[in-house]
């Protein structure tokens, strides 16, 4: 009997380190707050160590991978693979989704890369990735208990991809702003003090001495230096939302600042959708608005390609489906056939990441050499 305890008890103790062991990847802590404050650290947190875990410890899966999909697939990064191999598309078996209910689907395992089944991972907002899972080492099925695990293993990853590198570039842009908002002031400072006072001085000392026509002169170059001064201090609110509405600001970029860059423009704005927009409150239609013109600045930018003979069409719309719903669309050589710079990467990245600040979501699709596509949605709960 003492041995028969005994030997239980070893069993049950290894058995617990072999669960806490398997368990530590995903509740090891990820030291975002680190990764955050320091600019040394990697910026990104590595999913790679708990889906391997998953993989291998708790499903005992040959191979799998991992890819969001949807509004957080510009934030949650590249698809995760076990063993390391490129992801097989997935763009078909998202389209199969249509109902949180479906738990999985079979799949053909040379198609897709070895995986035989298909596990959609979902939120409040809807489809946000999907779940490949080849056939078990041992031979065996997938417990339904199994797959609710690595469901929910996998909605959380991406989450926390996704929310992590929100949260990083949120902390870049506000690095970026303080660092502009020292420069400017400091600049001010330094005009005013070295050009404008000086000026302003010179011109007492003029007018005192009775020479009219240099003090003119002297004060309307410091009224000059000022103005540009204004011009450049960054503004609140942007003047084009709030004179001619949402809408109507897209408009007058399209028409004044973009109407030689396409050969023809369509619009399609439901009046519905065009009423709502006013009632946005200013600081959302402002990113909004920015984020509507980066993507048709792009398209104007990058559309043609190398071949500036090119024709390019722009076809603008605004709906509402319980929500603002912009689509803009260009019939350009797509996103891999151009060479868009880095710039233009980190503009749509950063208003993407602003749009989810806002409760948004923006999403681009794209086909080499037939069109780009780029929507942006802000539902009716969002404002």
């Amino acid at each position: 009997m003492v041995a028969f305890y005994a030997l239980f008890g070893w069993r049950s103790f290894a058995e617990r380190e072999r669960y806490i062991a398997g368990l530590r990847p995903f509740i090891a802590s990820q030291r975002l707050y680190e990764r955050l404050l320091t600019a040394t650290a990697p910026p990104e947190v590595d999913a790679a160590p708990p889906f391997r875990a998953l993989c291998e410890d708790v499903l005992g899966a040959r191979v799998a991978y991992l890819a969001a999909v949807g509004p957080l697939a510009p934030l949650a990064g590249p698809p995760l693979a076990h063993p390391g191999s490129n992801s097989p598309p997935l763009a078909e078996i998202a389209a199969q989704f249509t109902s949180p209910e479906t738990m999985c689907t079979p799949l053909d395992p040379q198609r897709y890369g070895g995986a035989v089944w298909a596990v959609p991972l979902w939120s409040e907002r809807g489809l946000i990735g999907v779940l490949l899972l080849g056939e078990k080492r041992d031979g065996g099925l997938y417990t339904q208990e199994e797959i609710e695990i690595a469901r929910a293993s996998g909605e959380r990853l991406i989450d926390t991809q996704a929310s992590a590198e929100m949260a990083r570039r949120l902390m870049a842009l506000q690095r970026e702003r303080l660092a502009h908002s020292q420069v400017l002031d400091r600049r001010a400072r330094r005009v005013l003090h070295d050009d404008v006072l000086p000026r302003l001085h010179a011109a007492l000392l003029t007018l005192n001495s009775g020479q009219t026509g240099e003090v003119s002169v002297l004060l309307t170059e410091a009224h000059r230096q000022i103005a540009d001064l204004l011009h450049d201090m960054p503004t609140v609110t942007a003047p084009e939302v709030a004179r001619w509405g949402l809408v109507g600001a897209l408009r007058q970029v399209v028409d004044e600042e973009l109407g030689r860059a396409f050969d023809e423009v369509t619009w399609e704005v439901e009046p519905e959708a065009e009423r709502e927009a006013r009632t946005i409150p200013s600081l959302t239609a402002e990113v909004l608005f920015y984020a509507a013109r980066e993507a048709l600045r792009n398209a104007a930018r990058h559309g043609r390609g190398d071949d500036g003979n090119r024709p390019l069409r722009l076809a603008f719309g605004v709906a509402w489906r319980a929500g603002i719903e912009i689509a803009i669309e260009d019939d350009g050589v797509g996103l891999t056939g151009s060479q868009p710079d880095e710039t233009s990467g980190q503009g749509l990245a950063l208003h993407s990441t602003m749009m989810a600040v806002v409760g948004g979501t923006l999403a681009v699709e794209s086909a080499p050499g037939a069109y780009t596509r780029v929507a942006l949605t802000l539902p009716r709960g969002a404002w």
